[in-house]
């Protein structure tokens, strides 16, 4: 708006300077310039110029800035969409005891972890790994040989390390450490229906992740279930048998189910349940076809909200969240704990 001023300003000292020369009046160059109109704008001018330096130094600087941000968004997009043949997991301060998985559903969770990081500036690394200690390190082999590294520090904050002045909000990054690794003071003790509640991650045959929320809620449903009852594999047979039910087993829907360092599975068919617990023990359950209906409609719609998450590239909570993702109804666990183990008869 400055400069305009000057311009029209100028433009009326030129028009009166062509009025004095058609009128007669030949003021001289000399006495133009010595104005203190004219030195008043020529000051006013340099000062613009100036003003108009220093502005574009600061939109190069933004510039230099953005580039450096651009370059984060790329290595985090180019991890996002990466197809990975191999995935290792440790504590970051015994690497020696690390785990290498194969589950390409846990490829993929470890894929999203950069698909959703949004960086935050409440913290600097040096502040969460005092505030947290030493945490999770996952480092990721893709087909190209390249090597991603990075480190989790409490459930969601997380450090890469080709990007090691920054801090990224990622929503229970720590899932695939607490789904792989044993816990370091022991294992407790806990019934089955307690144990898939509290299972941190899971995989389909597809290659699809599912995390805690999606087992809580299987558990908790089934505990609501008022006609579920035990049972086993043979009288599930007979029941197919009776009623003519065949390719049971390619129908099924099957789910691995990682929990601290020990694996399980849960098989859901037409009208039965089966879990292979992490010591080997199998249990059945039998239900109506509507109940399990329910219990398998509860994994896509899990894999629908986490593919929005995944699908947005970033939380934009990430300065205003906390870490602390304690979540369930305890008054449940009563009830789970009730559920004893049964051998597969």
């Amino acid at each position: 708006m400055r400069m305009g001023r000057l311009r029209r300003a100028l433009l009326c000292l030129m028009a009166a300077v062509l009025v004095f020369s058609m009128g007669g009046c030949q003021p001289s160059r000399k006495k133009v310039v010595n104005s203190k109109y004219y030195k008043k704008l020529k000051k006013e001018n340099e000062k613009l110029k100036k003003e108009n330096e220093k502005l574009q130094s600061q939109v190069d600087k933004d510039n230099n800035m953005s580039e450096d941000e651009q370059r984060a968004e790329d290595y985090l997009g180019k991890i996002a969409r990466d197809s990975l043949t191999k995935l290792e997991v440790g504590f970051s301060d015994n690497m020696e005891g690390s785990e290498f998985v194969e589950d390409k559903g846990l490829f993929s969770f470890a894929t999203s972890i950069a698909g959703r990081a949004d960086k935050t500036s409440r913290y600097s690394p040096e502040e969460v790994e005092a505030m947290y200690g030493p945490g999770y390190e996952y480092i990721l082999y893709d087909e190209d040989n390249a090597v991603y590294e990075l480190k989790v520090y409490g459930s969601d904050y997380v450090v890469f390390t080709d990007l090691p002045e920054r801090v990224y909000y990622s929503y229970n990054a720590s899932s695939l450490g607490e789904a792989i690794l044993h816990y370091k003071k022991g294992y407790p003790d806990s019934k089955l229906l307690h144990r898939i509640a509290d299972v941190p991650l899971g995989t389909d045959k597809k290659g699809n992740y599912y995390m805690n929320e999606a087992f809580a809620d299987f558990a908790i449903a089934l505990i609501n279930m008022e006609d579920r009852e035990k049972t086993g594999r043979d009288n599930a047979q007979k029941y197919w048998k009776e009623h003519n039910i065949k390719n049971v087993e390619q129908k099924a829907k099957r789910y691995n189910m990682y929990h601290h360092g020990n694996q399980m599975t849960l098989t859901l068919y037409d009208c039965f349940i089966r879990i292979e617990n992490m010591d080997s023990h199998v249990t059945w359950y039998k239900l109506t076809e509507e109940e399990v209906s329910t219990l398998k409609k509860i994994f896509p719609e899990a894999r629908k909200k986490q593919k929005e998450n995944d699908g947005d590239g970033r939380d934009k909570k990430s300065d205003n969240v906390s870490s602390d993702n304690s979540s369930g109804d305890d008054s449940h666990y009563d009830e789970m704990d009730s559920d004893s183990d049964v051998n597969e008869q």
